[in-house]
């Protein structure tokens, strides 16, 4: 039998995790090279974007306030610091930060069954994380309604 082993990944798909593991790379580059903002969220406009919508048209910080604050503070290894400023947006950080070893295996070793055990920590750890970040946002809703 010709080709590729049915438990080994073919060329487009290591293209992609190659791909994949030079953008979270990439991400972790961006967050060293920030400052962290002292006020827990505003970082991003470090990189020239606006500031949250949320906060200028409502005053509430929403869901993803302080995700890119908490990237720059857990690369620099300020842990607490960064779970003030989001705790969903740290364990993404986390997610991201373990990929990348796990990606390179992966791509060393060829397995298939490396890659979907991955993928599903991926998507857990991702949605795991957005979902933190929602509830952590719709308490902090409920406790300044209610103050």
């Amino acid at each position: 039998m010709l080709g590729i082993p049915r438990d080994q990944l073919d060329r487009k798909e290591r293209t992609g995790l190659a791909l994949l593991t030079a953008m979270l790379l990439c991400g972790l580059g961006i967050a060293a090279w920030l400052s962290p903002d002292p006020s827990g969220h505003g970082t991003h406009r470090q990189l020239g974007l606006p500031p949250c919508s949320s906060v200028l048209a409502l005053g509430i910080k929403c869901p993803a306030c302080g995700m890119t604050t908490s990237w720059a503070l857990m690369i620099e290894g300020r842990i607490a610091e960064a779970l003030v400023a989001n705790v969903g947006g740290s364990l993404l950080f986390l997610v991201a930060f373990v990929s990348i070893p796990w990606l390179l295996w992966i791509l060393w070793s060829g397995k298939r069954r490396l890659k979907d055990q991955w993928g599903m920590f991926a998507l857990g750890g991702s949605a795991g994380s957005m979902l933190i970040a929602f509830a952590t946002w719709a308490w902090s809703l409920l406790i300044q309604w209610r103050t």
